[in-house]
């Protein structure tokens, strides 16, 4: 492997993707950074998308197919099988709805190598709908809204402090997982792994794992495009809610004692906020018992009389509009 022109290696999870599929592939393979591995595991498709892969992997062998022989049946799953099979120095990610644009590997690539210091470098992406249509910038504000936790090293370009981590685990994450670039020789043997018992959350949980050891340098470049449409898994706003109350338990255990009172008061505030939210949904489809306990628990962890109030209204149908 020659230092200068390192292996990059991009992990992409599938299952029944043929919609979008040629359009990422296509954008891993058509990067002006040419030494790049597609390590791309496919979670027992019943539909043509492994024949579709193969179809690439016949012309371009930086595409490499690895098909599982048990459906994993989350995200988790599929993408630590990809990382078992890496053989990159630096390690990026893909959906397989979404798309790079064409100098992402090389931007963040050169990105490391100015900033020996960051384990990771990130970029904005475009959020477009399942027509391919531009709705919004994802990081829009984000320079302003994270300003005390950045500092800026070139125009357009910030180092993520050391505390970055409390910013993304009581505002948002920042980082799209299809965003970052990981080099693997900066953190841990065996950090780069997904926690499986998230279904959706497995992502935030392991960026903030790896903000709480190190660095990372963001460009507001916008280097790719992230798809939202009815089949996002992040669309099931059941789903999200108990993944994400789950993950933020399980992140609070690990930044109590590290975060100040203030912020893990906030952090606190979150996790109250989504309980409530999740009691709401429960009680508008008619789950009185499922809201009481999401109420109660809201109660629990904040104090505040009004979700004992909510828990009481629960098994009472909601007033219509």
């Amino acid at each position: 492997m020659n230092n200068a022109s390192p292996l990059v290696s991009v992990v992409m999870a599938c299952y029944n993707s043929t919609r979008y599929l040629r359009q990422a592939i296509e954008s891993v393979l058509g990067q002006t950074y040419r030494n790049i591995e597609l390590v791309i595991v496919d979670d027992c498709s019943s539909d043509g998308t492994v024949a579709m892969i193969e179809e690439y992997a016949r012309v371009d062998d930086r595409v490499r197919l690895f098909k599982r022989t048990e459906r994993g049946g989350r995200p988790a799953v599929t993408k630590n099988t990809g990382l078992e099979h890496v053989r990159g120095s630096y390690v990026c990610f893909l959906d397989h709805d979404d798309f790079y644009h064409p100098e992402k590997v090389a931007t963040l690539l050169d990105l490391l190598q100015k900033h020996p210091d960051c384990f990771g470098a990130f970029h904005d992406v475009n959020v477009i709908d399942g027509e391919g249509r531009f709705t919004r910038r994802y990081l829009d504000g984000f320079v302003n809204d994270a300003r005390k936790y950045l500092t800026e090293v070139e125009p357009g370009v910030h180092i993520c402090n050391r505390d970055f981590y409390a910013f993304q685990s009581i505002h948002y994450l920042a980082v799209s997982t299809i965003s970052l670039m990981i080099a693997m020789d900066r953190i841990p043997k065996g950090a780069l792994r997904f926690d499986t018992r998230f279904k959706v959350c497995d992502d935030a949980f392991l960026w903030i794992s790896l903000s709480l050891e190190g660095k990372m340098v963001y460009t507001e470049q916008v280097m790719g495009s992230y798809r939202l449409h009815e089949t996002n898994i992040t669309a099931d706003r059941e789903k999200y809610l108990v993944d994400a109350i789950f993950y933020i338990k399980e992140n609070a255990a690990r930044v109590k004692g590290r975060m100040s009172a203030d912020d893990f008061a906030a952090l606190n505030g979150r996790l109250v906020h989504y309980l409530s939210d999740l009691g709401w949904l429960y009680r508008s489809s008619h789950r009185p018992v499922a809201a009481f306990k999401a109420c109660v628990e809201a109660w629990k962890w904040s104090g505040e009389p009004k979700h004992l109030i909510h828990a009481g209204k629960a098994f009472f149908p909601p007033r219509a509009d």
